[in-house]
């Protein structure tokens, strides 16, 4: 059973750990690493990371939660900063930018996180947890920059869903008709957002 490390020594060495799983994912399936190949690229033993983690798929799970944590943090800023934007095309076209970089960000994670789901077909409480605080958000866009008046959960629900997928399909490259261009793109993105809120 995992425990999160109290010591700063700890915390390092479990951070080399999964610094090195990261770097790893960029090469390499989850399912074509060893632990050994996570040890030798932390320049760590076997033993300390079986200690550690136990298995590979719980050192993921680990480093999964970093980028939820991350992206939470951003989404509760962009709920801070609500009332800063002249409507609801600026917070989706912000929203939309910000998906696309911790995608990026935590490409590998989410990859295979993604493994894990089609092993499994069933998709982690964390990962329906970012889905449905973003549902609240677009709930927040609605009341405030629609006048309530298009607010509906059948809306916020399809503009989550076409800023997560759309966005997680270009950075896994499965999206080449996007426009190349990053601002261009992201007005496309919001404007499909902003018109599914609207259903």
């Amino acid at each position: 059973m995992y425990k999160k490390p109290l010591q700063s020594r700890a915390r390092v060495t479990e951070q080399r750990f999964l610094d090195a799983l990261r770097e790893l994912l960029q090469e390499k399936s989850l399912a074509q690493l060893t632990i050994d190949d996570i040890a030798l690229r932390a320049n760590l033993n076997r033993s300390a990371f079986m200690k550690r983690f136990g298995t590979k798929k719980q050192a993921l799970f680990i480093l999964y939660e970093q980028y939820c944590d991350r992206v939470l943090a951003v989404m509760d800023q962009i709920t801070r900063d609500l009332p800063k934007y002249a409507q609801a095309a600026d917070v989706c076209y912000e929203m939309s930018k910000q998906a696309e970089q911790q995608q990026q960000i935590d490409f590998a994670a989410n990859r295979a996180m993604h493994e894990i789901f089609q092993e499994k077909l069933t998709v982690d409480p964390r990962t329906k947890a970012i889905f449905l605080r973003c549902v609240d958000l677009m709930r927040e866009i609605q009341k405030m920059h629609m006048d309530g008046t298009h607010a509906s959960d059948v809306g916020a629900f399809a503009a989550t869903q076409l800023l997560v997928t759309i966005n997680y399909n270009y950075v896994l490259k499965a999206m080449p008709g996007l426009p190349m261009n990053s601002e261009t793109r992201h007005q496309l993105i919001s404007q499909l957002v902003v018109q599914a809120l609207k259903t």
